[in-house]
């Protein structure tokens, strides 16, 4: 009688090995797929990224930058308006020179258009040098006017960049664009940055 228990046994462990071996040979098979399939994905993702960007490169090589504004960013003043409406991922590049003062009367604070070498908390771009050129582009979503007091509310979407003394930079979205100062406090500056702005025409 035990015999025949123990053949029952052994048989019953013989099946369970081959449903799990037949599980594996389906399964592993289709998890290693789908774990390829998505790494070609992503690959042909990034590659397509980076086609796109030599393409982009490739058609602008026909173009050729012309000067289309030259702007007085004052130190003393939080934006300046260009008057530019720019387009998201528009390729514009900035020129600046002659400097500002951080600290009107103070010789040691005088810095060009890539700023003084200290960065702080209390900057629009935190981790660029304090006074230096910066840029924005103005989203105007809708304005709304208060009924009581008749005072306008807009609603925007702003995106900040560097641009120091000389840089190309992809417009983060479409709008209107200002320059600007990299520090938040700026009545007590002096001077001016001299910014000449280019854009790419054909010949």
């Amino acid at each position: 009688m035990s015999n025949k228990k123990k053949t029952v046994i052994r048989s019953g462990a013989k099946g369970s090995l081959l449903v799990v071996l037949y599980w594996l040979l389906l399964v592993v098979p289709s998890l290693f797929f789908l774990f390829v399939s998505s790494s070609v994905s992503v690959e042909n993702s990034v590659l397509n990224k980076e086609e796109v960007f030599a393409k982009e490169q490739e058609e602008n090589s026909d173009l050729e930058w012309k000067e289309v504004s030259r702007i007085t960013v004052l130190g003393s003043v939080d934006w300046i308006d260009t008057g530019l409406e720019v387009k998201e991922d528009q390729e514009i590049y900035f020129s600046a020179q002659r400097q500002i003062s951080l600290q009107r009367g103070n010789p040691m604070a005088w810095c060009g258009p890539d700023g003084m070498d200290r960065k702080t908390m209390q900057q629009p771009i935190s981790d660029k040098n304090i006074g230096a050129l910066i840029g924005k582009v103005v989203w105007l979503i809708s304005i709304e006017v208060d009924e009581e007091t008749g005072e306008e509310i807009r609603h925007e979407i702003i995106e900040k960049f560097y641009i120091g003394s000389a840089n190309q930079v992809r417009m983060p979205i479409s709008g209107r664009l200002f320059l600007g100062i990299n520090e938040n406090v700026v009545g007590d500056n002096s001077g001016d940055f001299e910014v000449t702005i280019y854009l790419l025409f054909f010949p």
